[in-house]
């Protein structure tokens, strides 16, 4: 992906969400974080992300219904992050692209955002 390439983090904890940041902003990526869900959607529509990087549970809405919102509009690639390993297959079907469960390692996250990177591009060739 281009260097110009974005990302919005949907994450409520503002330790994770500037771990997260830090990562993809050592990957280029530009990013934009958010707190709850309704901005998270705002900032998706707004700016047509590469990549968005969403919390299951958010003080607002869930992540699940996050990702439908998302998908009513966008196909963007979505990682989930959560603390319910359970619910992996159904966010999955919500049409996650990707799901990590908390707690997560560092070299973890940055391997499975090189992997959506690459799929990314492929999908684009």
């Amino acid at each position: 992906m281009p260097d110009t390439c974005t990302a919005v983090v949907i994450e409520d904890d503002a330790d994770v969400g500037r771990l997260v940041q830090t990562v993809l902003s050592a990957t280029g990526m530009q990013v934009r974080l958010t707190a709850t869900g309704t901005d998270g959607v705002a900032a998706v529509r707004g700016h047509c992300p590469d990549l968005v990087v969403l919390d299951y549970g958010l003080p607002d809405i869930t992540g699940l219904e996050v990702i439908r919102l998302i998908r009513s509009f966008s196909a963007v690639q979505i990682l989930m992050l959560t603390g319910h390993d359970d619910l992996t297959e159904t966010l999955l079907s919500a049409g996650a692209s990707a799901v990590m469960t908390k707690p997560f390692r560092v070299r973890a996250l940055r391997e499975q955002v090189e992997k959506m990177r690459v799929s990314h591009l492929e999908e684009i060739l």
